[in-house]
């Protein structure tokens, strides 16, 4: 299956070889796919389908993540922070309005201006059928069970400055949250969090994927100030509770920016901000350098597997 990259410039598909296949000179900060669709979020502009010879706008406004859900819907999380849901291919929309009305939202914020909240990422529980989970920068965890109608807070012990929260689709139950204090973990869909140490305990942590083939393995990428600067990959086999830093001659010893990671094809991928593609059968072994995009990489999907590393700046 081919990894879908979002890039300054535009979707690129790579399968043996790196090609650009839609929305060309456009920051595409979120990919996601499933069954042969494509969908992008471009800020400030609109979610799209793309890939298939032509772009089609699909939503209009401030889109900061996407995702297509089991069943097909389309979803797109915006600035300020709110989540619209497909049922139709992008046809008609539903807002989930009752994010509107959950105990924290007038307390929601992004520290530069224009202060607004945002939706970082949209993903869904593998043993809880019509799940949305989706991370607010900055608001928290919120989790639906019946496909966005209905929401609650999931902020018991996590810090609410959430990048991404991912769950181990090889271990139902467990997530963990990427935050500007660092990295938590959850055994138990999120009722409850832990603070877990990473590293030398870089506070701003961005990047994470889990092995969808291999309970409790795991990549995170951290940096030591916002929005994820100076940043290291580490590497987790016991579903984050400990961390060995990734460092081989091949791969940057520090990246300028958190790279995107993402586990496919039976192999371990980083991508750069400065369009570097790697890969890896083992991600403490031998890592190559498989394509150069000449343009920053924001995000990256395999059949609905979806990474993003995109700051809060569109």
């Amino acid at each position: 299956m081919p990894l879908l990259l979002g890039t300054t410039n535009g979707v690129w598909r790579l399968n043996g070889t790196a090609e650009q296949i839609g929305l060309a000179n456009r920051k595409a900060v979120h990919v996601a796919d499933r069954d042969g669709t494509i969908v992008a979020a471009v800020p400030k502009n609109g979610l799209y389908t793309t890939g298939a010879g032509s772009d089609e706008r699909v939503w209009e406004g401030d889109a900061r993540a996407s995702a297509i859900g089991p069943d097909g819907s389309f979803f797109v999380g915006t600035e300020p922070a709110m989540l619209f849901r497909s049922d139709d291919r992008g046809a008609t929309w539903t807002r989930c309005s009752q994010i509107d009305q959950l105990p924290t939202r007038s307390t929601w914020y992004f520290p530069p201006p224009p202060h607004e909240p945002h939706v970082r990422s949209i993903d869904f529980l593998p043993d809880v059928a019509l799940s949305v989970l989706v991370g607010i920068e900055v608001g928290g965890v919120l989790l639906s069970r019946d496909r966005g109608e209905n929401w609650a807070e999931m902020n018991a012990g996590v810090y609410v400055d959430v990048h991404q929260v991912r769950p181990d689709v090889a271990a139902p139950g467990r997530l963990l949250a990427a935050t500007g204090n660092g990295l938590y973990l959850s055994e138990d869909n999120a009722v409850s969090w832990q603070a877990i140490t990473v590293g030398g305990g870089e506070g701003y942590a961005v990047g994470v994927a889990f092995n969808p083939d291999r309970a409790g393995e795991v990549l995170i990428a951290t940096g030591d100030r916002p929005p994820g600067l100076n940043a290291r990959v580490f590497h987790s086999l016991d579903g984050g509770h400990s961390w060995t830093q990734i460092v081989h001659p091949t791969l940057p010893n520090r990246y300028a920016r958190v790279p995107v990671l993402l586990f496919a094809e039976g192999s371990a991928w980083i991508m750069t901000d400065t369009g570097q593609v790697y890969r890896t059968d083992d991600p403490r072994a031998g890592w190559s350098l498989l394509a150069e995009l000449g343009t920053p990489i924001h995000a990256a999907s395999a059949g609905g597997s979806p990474s993003s590393v995109n700051y809060g700046f569109a």
